[in-house]
């Protein structure tokens, strides 16, 4: 396949030339334009003809290639990059390969083809897109050079000492002949013996980042998502899923200069995904109250209603040492104070009522009246029989004055009087939402 990587390195350079071709020949309108006498006017047409006959010489192939070997110094290829830690940190960047597979983890050796980025010199970032030339089988010069084939460039080159110019050259894109790290970069210090340690220098996988922002990019942009999204809006079949990644965050790497940090980071804007990291939410799993002898009196109900009753209890005890005669205001009070209490009994309820029909056949312990309540699609209810409403008003009524009398302490105390009253208040909302 070196002829078709051989092609492929002609027409980039090619479109190098053309592209700096059309810039110079702008220029040259320009100051042509405004040169005012015909000896100016030749002064400009010679100066830009000797810059095309060097533009020309520059970007003959095989010149080109002995400038871009002598500039892949400039750069690192690589799939870890230190510049992502800090823009102006030096260190080592690493092209990593046959890292290991561990399925539990999201990370660069799971990419069959990473995306390899080039670090260093804005200026040389030119060379790195001629590493990533690649031919009919998809195998890029990079790939070559890591086996000393240069089999691609033998047709360009003069020589046998320029074609060696050139592999030597270009493959400083791939090697760092001293490793190090930098005071601006991740540095932890891991203890191997005394006085001994192994400098472990954690650095940023950019192939990583570029896979995850292109597959982000094509949940959200692609014509395929989009057509899936109108197709869901419109609640009409689509042969492809919607994808969507939610709670994104994303980091700037580089500010306003990209470029500085690499090649890939440029192409990104500066732009990194990050999936949200938040641990799971605790839900606890509802269980039927299938031990319990009084559903007033299971520890889940009198959680959730522990508030309720105690601003009720509050507001009693106030009451009481103000030693205040009864009135409509407090009457209205105490009746906003117990309907808050009915309303978290209700809602706890109704978790319990959600629950697989029959479930209440299970136990021997509940009242029949509250498995009547708590499990009202079961068959087997009588719907005529509301003797059950009372049996549970009057349930309620007992329990919620042995609870304020719990909580008043020596305060207060009541008695049958209030536990009438609120049995009925209860009831009355049983048999609205019944």
């Amino acid at each position: 396949m070196a002829e078709s990587l051989t092609k492929a390195i002609h027409h980039f350079i090619e479109d190098r030339y053309q592209t700096k071709r059309e810039a110079l020949d702008k220029d040259h309108e320009k100051e042509r334009s405004q040169a005012t006498t015909a000896q100016d006017i030749e002064s400009v047409d010679v100066t830009f003809a000797d810059k095309r006959d060097k533009l020309r010489s520059d970007f003959d192939a095989s010149n080109w290639l002995d400038s871009a070997a002598k500039r892949a110094s400039q750069i690192s290829m690589a799939t870890h990059a230190v510049k992502f830690t800090h823009s102006s940190a030096k260190g080592t960047n690493v092209l990593a390969a046959d890292l290991g597979q561990d399925n539990r983890y999201l990370d660069t050796a799971v990419l069959q083809m990473p995306a390899i980025d080039a670090v260093g010199n804005a200026a040389a970032l030119d060379v790195a897109r001629l590493l990533q030339l690649s031919d009919d089988n998809g195998e890029s010069l990079l790939d070559y050079l890591k086996l000393d084939d240069v089999s691609s460039l033998k047709v360009i080159a003069k020589n046998d000492t320029q074609l060696e110019e050139w592999r030597v050259g270009l493959k400083q894109a791939l090697l760092d002949a001293t490793p190090s790290s930098h005071t601006l970069a991740k540095q932890v210090y891991f203890p191997i013996a005394d006085n001994e340690y192994h400098l472990l220098a954690p650095l940023y996988s950019s192939s990583l980042s570029q896979a995850i922002y292109q597959e982000i990019n094509h949940s959200r942009f692609s014509q395929e998502m989009v057509a899936a999204r109108e197709a869901r809006k419109k609640q009409v079949p689509h042969s492809e899923p919607v994808v969507a990644y939610p709670n994104l965050a994303v980091t700037i790497a580089g500010g306003s200069k990209p470029q500085n940090v690499s090649q890939l980071n440029s192409g990104r804007g500066g732009r990194n995904y990050l999936f949200s990291t938040r641990p799971p939410e605790w839900q606890s799993q509802l269980k039927a109250p299938l031990t319990s002898d009084n559903i007033f009196t299971h520890p889940e109900l009198r959680y959730a209603t522990r508030f309720a009753i105690k601003r009720l209890v509050s507001f009693l005890i106030q009451v009481n040492q103000q030693e205040r005669e009864s009135n409509l205001a407090i009457r209205n009070k105490v009746k906003r104070l117990v309907d808050e209490v009915i309303d978290e009994v209700f809602a706890k309820v109704s978790q319990w009522q959600q629950l697989s029909l029959g479930w209440s056949d299970e136990t021997n312990e509940l009242p029949a009246a509250q498995c009547r309540w708590l499990d009202p699609n079961n068959p087997k209810w009588d719907q005529h029989d509301d003797q059950w409403l009372q049996d549970i008003a009057k349930a309620f009524g007992g329990w919620l004055v042995a609870n304020v009398n719990h909580f008043a302490k020596d305060e207060l105390s009541l008695g049958l009087v209030e536990s009438n009253q609120w049995q009925e208040a209860f009831k009355q909302a049983l048999w609205e939402i019944s």
